[in-house]
């Protein structure tokens, strides 16, 4: 029987780390803070993609390497331009939007899901948390 490849987690004094190939250290970090995790990519040469994941970090004090582990088993990381929205994508967990025009939508995705447009998925997650939520009467 053959042994499942684990991605290697790295240990630092205030986080975990599954880092990606890459010369130097990432151009830029995106701080998620409702899921404890920081995005580092590069921006790469060439159109499409656009840019390239080269780390996650995962505060210390929030996540565990097994809990980790599952996340990762689980999600995958899309980073989209504005005009890439339309691709389409794994079922959408959490989308954050890009600040300015020059940085990425981060999209965390379900891996093993069917694909749709990243847009229409943003718009029915934003939908989904903006309609009131009605508690069923006494």
């Amino acid at each position: 029987m053959s042994k499942k490849a684990r991605t290697p987690i790295a240990e630092y004094e205030d986080h975990f780390s599954i880092e990606f190939a890459g010369e130097r250290p990432p151009q830029e970090r995106d701080r998620l803070t409702d899921q404890a995790i920081v995005v580092a990519y590069d921006r790469r040469p060439g159109t499409h993609p656009r840019w390239r994941l080269r780390a996650l970090h995962f505060d210390r004090e929030e996540w565990t390497r097994s809990g980790i582990r599952r996340w990762w088993a689980a999600h995958e990381v899309q980073l989209l331009a504005h005009d890439q929205l339309d691709q389409p994508v794994p079922e959408i967990c959490r989308a954050y939007d890009a600040p300015d025009p020059t940085l990425p939508t981060i999209l965390l995705c379900h891996r093993n899901t069917d694909l749709a447009p990243a847009r229409q998925q943003m718009e029915a997650l934003r939908r989904s948390k903006s309609s009131p939520s009605h508690s069923p009467p006494p």
